[in-house]
């Protein structure tokens, strides 16, 4: 991903004093739906008092008790996968057992919230570390924000059972683009940047062929 295209997007000028970055989580759902891709988002309700109205990823702030959940055993090779994809992030640590606490965690993260908001409990093994972006200073609330990607099967069926939404749904990229472009719906920089970046890839397979260590993108 290009940092440098990125923070040439425009961004609203805000003055607002430094606050300090709090961890979350966003899973981008993503499908083949024959030449297209279509991926699954929310609609904001306009009442939150964060992206209001904005049509976003499912995905949240880390709690506490995501920290101690234990994925157990079966897991280790997963979340061995998830430490490298984000080494070069805040998770990264030269201690393993650090940066695997970590990488669980932030896995923990984005499975609860999609379950929370979508009453769907996807596979661990379908998550893959995807992308690393932190909000710029400016803003009054700052996310440091790890987004997956995740290949659920067609029996997979989510639903919108948050009240953080008015809807959700499967969509494909280049409507949610073209009704961002005619400002007929609110995308935060970051979703547009992570669209257009899926659809200049074009497919699943060449997506799930790229390099599975995130870079950071600390945003301007």
């Amino acid at each position: 991903m290009d940092e440098k295209k990125f923070n040439a997007m425009p961004r609203p000028e805000l003055t607002h004093p430094y606050v300090e970055t709090k961890q979350a989580a966003s899973v981008i759902m993503l499908r083949q739906a024959g030449s297209h891709l279509e991926v699954y988002v929310q609609h904001r309700a306009t009442t939150m008092d964060f992206a209001a109205g904005a049509v976003v990823f499912p995905g949240g702030r880390t709690d506490a008790a995501d920290a101690l959940y234990d994925f157990g055993e079966p897991a280790r090779p997963v979340l061995l996968e998830h430490m490298h994809g984000w080494q070069k992030t805040s998770l990264g640590n030269t201690n393993q057992d650090k940066a695997l606490g970590n990488s669980s965690m932030m896995l923990r993260t984005g499975l609860r919230e999609v379950e929370e908001e979508t009453g769907v409990g996807l596979q661990p093994g379908i998550m893959r570390p995807w992308a690393n972006l932190i909000t710029p200073v400016g803003y009054p609330k700052r996310f440091d924000t790890f987004f997956f990607l995740a290949t659920p099967g067609d029996d997979v069926m989510p639903e919108n059972i948050t009240t953080e939404a008015v809807a959700a749904d499967w969509q494909r990229i280049e409507t949610i683009l073209d009704d961002a472009e005619s400002e007929r719906i609110a995308l935060m920089r970051p979703t547009k940047f992570l669209l257009e970046d899926i659809i200049e890839l074009g497919t699943l397979d060449v997506l799930l062929a790229r390099d599975p260590v995130v870079q950071p993108i600390r945003g301007l």
